[in-house]
């Protein structure tokens, strides 16, 4: 059986290098590593030149490192799908179209029907209300939606839960 899939938006790749002062990233980056530590063998990890190219803009602490990371990953390619998926969430207001991005993340996963898609982002992308929304969509994209989630709630083989592939 195939391992469940999982797309790894940026932040989850930047969580685990974070060297900074605040105390909620810091959080999240004990939060990441013991995911990827404990667990992250246990899923076929991918990410998307949108990933990439996020990684490689700006200046910040180990972004170097960052992107390592990212390049050793397969890519999900940006079809025309995606696109088309990400102008939709934009247009219904699921994602503000200030974050065309996450949008793009969000389709991509989408798009490629990923099991997952791992991220921090809880604003645009891992809560209730995008996750409706974006089932809304890719169902009339003949889409199965990824889960959108952290590494908190992901299954947990650790913690005795079941690390299972969503059905088609």
């Amino acid at each position: 059986m195939k391992h469940p899939t999982v797309y790894l938006d940026t932040n989850v790749i930047s969580a685990y290098w974070y060297e900074g002062d605040d105390q909620t990233v810091q959080t999240r980056r004990v939060i990441t590593r013991d995911w990827w530590r404990e667990e992250s063998g246990l899923f076929s990890l991918w990410v998307s030149l949108t990933t990439l190219n996020e990684l490689e803009a700006g200046r910040f602490r180990r972004q170097a490192d960052c992107v390592r990371m990212a390049r050793r990953f397969r890519r999900l390619t940006i079809t025309s799908v995606a696109r088309q998926l990400a102008k939709s969430l934009v247009s219904l207001g699921v994602v503000p179209a200030t974050k065309e991005t996450d949008a793009l993340q969000m389709a991509v996963s989408a798009a490629h029907e990923m099991d997952y898609l791992l991220t921090w982002n809880y604003a645009h992308l891992a809560n209730p209300v995008a996750q409706k929304h974006l089932e809304a969509v890719c169902l009339r994209f003949d889409l199965r939606a990824p889960l959108v989630v952290s590494p908190e709630p992901i299954p947990q083989h650790r913690l005795g839960q079941q690390i299972w592939r969503r059905k088609p």
